[in-house]
Order: C-alpha cells, then structure tokens, then sequence
C-alpha cells in the first residue's frame, strides 16, 4: 500500500471513531433533555393542579420520545460499525 493510501485510510479510521464517541455523548444530551421535558411537565401539573392528564402526556411524550432516539441511535451504530468493519477489512487486505 503506498503512503497516501495508508494515511487516508487511517484517517477514515480515526473519523469513525470520533463520531462514535459523538453519538454517545449525543445519547446522553438526548436523554438529559427528556428528563428536562419531564421535570418541567411535572412542575407545571403540580402548579395547575391536574395531574391525570398531565400523566397521559407524560407516558406518551416518554414513549415516542425514548422510541424515537432508541431507533435513530440503533441505525447509526449499526452504520458506523459496518463502517468500521469495512475500513478495517481494506486495510487488512491491502497489508497482504
């Protein structure tokens, strides 16, 4: 392999290492920000004083939310391994 490949190749590694630690701290921005939601929703029932319907937004809004950043999450690990698998294959084919 000549040089330029094997830089270029490394540092297509090291990017798919860095967005994954981004999309773990990105996970947990996410869920901070539903806690957030959470509290704020719960503090307003307290201070309206209906806490029936404000628990029903509260189970629905959970649900799509966690779902949601569960799903998007999922795809882009998937994503990321696959394509740190790929890089990794290349580079081990190329060394032959």
């Amino acid at each position: 392999m000549t040089e330029e490949m094997d830089n270029i190749l490394r540092k297509s590694l090291d990017e798919v290492d860095r967005i994954r630690k981004r999309q773990w701290a990105y996970l947990a921005l996410c869920f901070c920000c539903l806690w957030l939601f959470v509290w704020s929703m719960m503090v307003t029932a307290h201070n309206i004083g209906d806490t029936h319907l404000v628990a029903e937004v509260l189970i629905g809004a959970i649900i799509s939310v966690l779902t949601n950043i569960l799903v998007v999450l999922g795809l882009s690990l998937f994503i990321n391994r696959m394509t740190n698998k790929i890089l990794k294959a290349i580079e081990l084919s190329t060394r032959q």
